[in-house]
């Protein structure tokens, strides 16, 4: 008995678990992606000089903040002059602070809760050379920028990857089999 057929047949079923195997790891292993919150920029700017304390200091993320666990601490010569909570509006996160703050050097501590529920923390200075207005300005609802259409989720993408490699392997299988003329696959 010619045991060599059997041989290729058994390599190629084992090739071909290895590859759905891969596949369905892939598939089964891809989660969303969760990305902590960057920060894209502050107003007043970290390190700048401005001209008098401003009644809010602003931080820009790359994505939305939760309200949960969020704060901003800002300190400055009299001590800590936030007023409220932070207000969160999309992925800027604004925080009054109290009307007529002297001038000086500041520190402001922020603290904010990603969508994943992780903190991103971080700190900045800025200068004030005059007292603010007194007044703490209103914040004006952000309006919400347009969504752009997302395109195919992560996953979908790996799902479709492995697809296709399935396919070529398949493909492969069924073309030596023709080329060698062993319609059983030996």
């Amino acid at each position: 008995m010619n045991v060599a057929p059997l041989r290729r047949v058994r390599h190629g079923g084992r090739l071909l678990l290895v590859l759905v195997g891969t596949v369905l790891t892939l598939v089964v292993g891809t989660g969303p992606a969760a990305a902590h919150d960057v920060l894209l920029g502050t107003t007043p700017a970290g390190g700048s000089r401005v001209g008098a304390t401003p009644g809010a200091v602003v931080l820009t993320f790359d994505q939305p903040a939760v309200a949960m666990g969020t704060q901003i601490l800002v300190t400055g010569p009299s001590g800590q002059v936030q007023d409220g909570p932070p207000r969160l509006v999309d992925s800027t996160v604004t925080q009054a602070l109290t009307g007529g703050a002297p001038a000086g050097d500041y520190t402001v501590a922020w603290r904010v809760t990603s969508a994943d529920g992780h903190p991103v923390t971080g700190t900045f200075t800025f200068t004030s050379t005059s007292p603010g207005s007194g007044t703490v300005p209103s914040v004006a609802p952000a309006v919400p920028a347009p969504v752009e259409p997302a395109g195919l989720p992560t996953g979908a993408v790996v799902l479709l990857v492995a697809l296709v490699l399935v396919a070529v392997a398949v493909a492969v299988v069924l073309l030596r089999r023709r080329r060698t003329g062993d319609p059983a696959g030996s």
